[in-house]
C-alpha cells in the first residue's frame, strides 16, 4: 500500500456520508405524497451518487492492495456476515438475508481475477479495457432489460431461498454484481493511471469521458422534459432508474463520480481523514440508531422541513463522531478487526 492520498480520503468520507444520508432519508424522509422541493431534489441527486462513489473508490483501493486467495475469502466472508448483521438491525428496510452493498463488496473481492486482473496485467491498455467493460455492460442492460428483474423494491429485497439469494447477489437485487462491477472497474481504471496528486488525470481521454457523459445527461434531461416523463426515480417508470441500474443511470452515475472526483482532487476537504479511515465502521454502526428509532417520524408526524433537518443532522453528526473515535479509540474499529482477521 502507498501513502495516504488526501483527496481519496475526502472522496471515501463523502461517499460514506452520502450513504448515511440515503438510509436516513429512506427512514425519516418526507412521505412520497409530499410535493418535492429544490432541497429534496438536491438530496435525491447526491443520494444517487452515494453507492456509485462508494463502489468506485472500493475498486480503486482493490487495485492498490495485494492479497492472497485465502485473504480474499476471509474478507468476502466478513462482508457477507456484516450485510446480514445490517439487515437484522434494520428490518424496516431489508429482509434478514437480503444481499446489499456489502454483499457486492464480497462478490467483487471473490471475482477480482475477472474484473481487476486485466487492469493489473495491462495498465497501458486501461482505456481500452474500460471502454470494453462499459460498452458490454451498456449493451446488455439495453438489450435485456428484464434480466435484472422488476423495478419493484419489495421484490428486489425478498430473499426466501439460497437460489434467490444468489440471483439477487448476481443480477436482480439492490446492488447486484452485474452491472455494479462497472463502477469497481471504473475505480480500477482510475487506479491504473497511477496518479498521486491527481488520481483522475487532466488528459484528453479522461476529461472527454466526463464531458461526454455530462452532455448525455443534459440531452436525456431535455428529452425527459419534452416527453413528459420522469427523468430519474429509484424504481418505477423513469428514464433513469436506480433499481435496476439501467443504461441512462449508469452513464449519469459514472459522470457524477468523475465530476466529484475531479472537484475533490483539486479542492480536498480538510479533516476527513478519520472518517475515511473508519468509513466501514461508520457504515455499519449508523444502522443501529436507524433500526432503533425508525418509527419516530411516524409517531410524531414529521413535516417536510423537520424530515430534512433530521436527515441532514443525522448525516453530518457522523463527522465529529469519527474524529472523536479516532482520538479516543484509534485501534478499536471494524477496519483493525478485519485487518487482524485477514493476517491470521
Amino acid at each position: 500500500m502507498g501513502k495516504r492520498i488526501e483527496h481519496i480520503d475526502s472522496i471515501r468520507a463523502i461517499a460514506v456520508l452520502l450513504m448515511v444520508m440515503v438510509h436516513a432519508a429512506a427512514t425519516w424522509g418526507p412521505p412520497a405524497t409530499t410535493q418535492p422541493t429544490a432541497l429534496v431534489y438536491v438530496i435525491s441527486g447526491l443520494g444517487g451518487l452515494a453507492a456509485p462513489l462508494f463502489v468506485t473508490v472500493f475498486g480503486w483501493g482493490c487495485l492498490r492492495a495485494r492479497s492472497t486467495l485465502n485473504q480474499r475469502v476471509v474478507r468476502a466472508a466478513f462482508f457477507f456476515a456484516a450485510q446480514t448483521a445490517i439487515n437484522i438491525s434494520s428490518p424496516h428496510l431489508f429482509e434478514p438475508f437480503t444481499p446489499g452493498v456489502l454483499t457486492l463488496f464480497g462478490a467483487l473481492i471473490l471475482t477480482q481475477p475477472l474484473w481487476l486482473a486485466p487492469f493489473l496485467r495491462w495498465p497501458q491498455r486501461s482505456h481500452e479495457l474500460l471502454l470494453f467493460f462499459f460498452s458490454a455492460t451498456l449493451i446488455f442492460v439495453t438489450l435485456f432489460p428484464l434480466a435484472q428483474g422488476p423495478s419493484v423494491w419489495n421484490l428486489r429485497v425478498q430473499t426466501s431461498s439460497i437460489s434467490q439469494w444468489v440471483e439477487h447477489a448476481l443480477l436482480t437485487g439492490t446492488y447486484p454484481l452485474f452491472p455494479w462491477v462497472l463502477f469497481a472497474s471504473f475505480g480500477a481504471w482510475i487506479g491504473a493511471q497511477k496518479g498521486e496528486e491527481r488520481t483522475y488525470p487532466h488528459k484528453p481521454f479522461p476529461l472527454s469521458l466526463a464531458g461526454g457523459g455530462l452532455a448525455c445527461c443534459v440531452l436525456s434531461l431535455v428529452y425527459a422534459q419534452s416527453s413528459g416523463i420522469a427523468w430519474a426515480a429509484p424504481t418505477g417508470v423513469a428514464l433513469l432508474t436506480f433499481f435496476p441500474a439501467n443504461g441512462p443511470f449508469l452513464v449519469a452515475a459514472l459522470t457524477g463520480v468523475a465530476l466529484v472526483w475531479l472537484i475533490l482532487q483539486d479542492l480536498p476537504i480538510n479533516g476527513l481523514t478519520s472518517l475515511s479511515q473508519r468509513s466501514l465502521s461508520i457504515y455499519l454502526v449508523h444502522f443501529i440508531p436507524i433500526g432503533l428509532f425508525h418509527s419516530v417520524d411516524e409517531v410524531h408526524g414529521f413535516s417536510l422541513a423537520q424530515s430534512m433537518v433530521v436527515v441532514l443532522l443525522y448525516t453530518v453528526i457522523w463527522w465529529p463522531i469519527a474524529n472523536a473515535w479516532g482520538r479516543l479509540a484509534p485501534r478499536r474499529d471494524v477496519e483493525h478487526a478485519l485487518a487482524w482477521a485477514v493476517k491470521r
